[in-house]
């Protein structure tokens, strides 16, 4: 079982994972994405000499622009006063309620947060889990899956 305090440094409030987000500053898409730049190298010239022959990398400038965007990833999390995401009401709420999660508050569920309908049943769904199991064990079951 993973501890309490090693959880709230990986889970928003949300009970999303944002150390699996592509935003997140010490992230695992930052971080790969950094690496996988660094081996491409110079490739622009060797995908531009292929790009006849293999057709995909006709879009390898695009793919290029794409993988920097994922390097440079600054959101802190929401506990650390970051979080991007407009309509959410949890990055500041939970501090308001005094509560870890959103599940743990006694308004929940609550209509503060203004997601849309597939990203509310998200939210429902990860702090159902969590308040039946334990952020815990919610935890565990969720870091090896993709976040997106």
């Amino acid at each position: 079982m993973t501890d309490y305090q090693a959880v709230l440094k990986k889970l928003a409030p949300c009970g999303l994972d944002c150390s699996r987000c592509s935003s997140y500053r010490e992230g695992e898409i930052k971080k790969l994405s950094a690496e996988l730049l660094n081996a491409l190298g110079n490739f622009e010239k060797v995908a531009a000499r292929l790009a006849g022959f293999v057709p995909a990398l006709k879009n390898y400038p695009e793919f290029k622009d794409v993988l920097i965007f994922f390097t440079q990833g600054s959101c802190s999390g929401c506990r650390a006063g970051g979080g991007q995401f407009p309509l959410c009401s949890a990055r500041n709420c939970f501090k308001e309620k005094g509560v870890d999660f959103c599940f743990q508050c006694d308004e929940y569920p609550c209509e503060r947060n203004k997601y849309d309908p597939e990203l509310l049943a998200r939210w429902r769904k990860m702090n159902d889990r969590m308040k039946e199991a334990g952020a815990g064990q919610f935890y565990e079951e969720q870091k090896g899956q993709p976040r997106y």
